[in-house]
């Protein structure tokens, strides 16, 4: 759900992209084969009692790590599960979180985290991307484990069907610096902008947060440059949604892996979506 101050921003933000009503929304996504983007998991979150307290998406981006959003971690959790869609992988039932220290559980500013494991993972982790550069005209690749549809009642977004397997779309990305028109009021609500917006008529929800923005580089490869934030429908019924800019943390994720994940520069392609 938004907040008062992101519904606010988020209204001002649809009159200058003018995003599209949808009909249909990882809401309107296709779903991904078995062998493509396989290091994007499920994570289900537990508190001490062993009841669930949430469900993410994240990446696995080293034999020990997986990457997610920092309010994927709520108060009161105790223990993560991570699914993959490997078979030869076995599910892991813990693993130690690192919030990013900036994070203040409001607003969302740098929401990210890694979870450490013990017991290594076995399948090859996602690329980084250190030196992208998100323009107005971009078109991204989300993927996630969230809902796929919602419907408004009396004003009140309710959210179902979860997805059991990995869905994917496109969207398209702007850095939110460069949208200097609303440059006070961004500020005003989240003093580090380092993130970006994503939009379109297709989108995600919730249950995709913590999961992967893909930009393409020229080499074929996928690489991950946002980790998604928050966001949703509006009560206009657009979708909308913030993701964290991993280039911005590289420094950050590699200190906190001790260096076994390094961020790659790459020269980014133009994706043209397949709808």
């Amino acid at each position: 759900m938004f907040g008062k101050e992101i519904c606010l921003l988020l209204l001002l933000l649809m009159s200058l992209l003018a995003v599209s009503t949808a009909e249909d929304r990882i809401y309107d996504g296709k779903a991904v084969p078995p062998n493509d983007l396989p290091y994007v998991v499920k994570l289900w979150i537990y508190n001490r009692d062993h009841a669930k307290n949430g469900m993410c998406t994240g990446t696995i981006i080293s034999k020990h790590h997986v990457l997610t959003a920092a309010h994927c971690w709520p108060k009161g959790s105790y223990a993560v599960k991570i699914n993959t869609r490997d078979n030869n992988q076995p599910v892991l039932n813990d693993g130690h979180w690192t919030i990013h220290p900036g994070y203040p559980g409001k607003y969302f500013d740098h929401d990210i985290a890694i979870i450490t494991v013990v017991e290594p993972l076995t399948i090859p982790p996602a690329l980084l991307g250190a030196n992208y550069t998100h323009k107005k005209d971009d078109w991204l690749r989300v993927a996630g484990y969230g809902n796929t549809k919602y419907e408004i009642i009396d004003g009140e977004l309710i959210q179902s069907e979860v997805s059991r397997t990995l869905m994917d779309t496109y969207v398209q990305g702007v850095a939110l610096t460069d949208l200097e028109m609303v440059a006070t009021e961004l500020r005003a609500f989240y003093p580090n902008v380092n993130r970006i917006l994503l939009h379109h008529k297709t989108g995600v929800l919730q249950g995709d947060n913590g999961g992967p923005v893909f930009a393409q580089g020229k080499d074929g490869q996928w690489y991950q440059v946002g980790v998604i934030s928050h966001g949703g429908p509006t009560k206009n019924n657009d979708i909308l949604a913030f993701a964290t800019d991993v280039s911005y943390y590289c420094p950050w994720i590699e200190a906190r892996t001790g260096g076994e994940v390094k961020c790659q520069t790459f020269e980014p392609a133009k994706i043209v979506p397949p709808f």
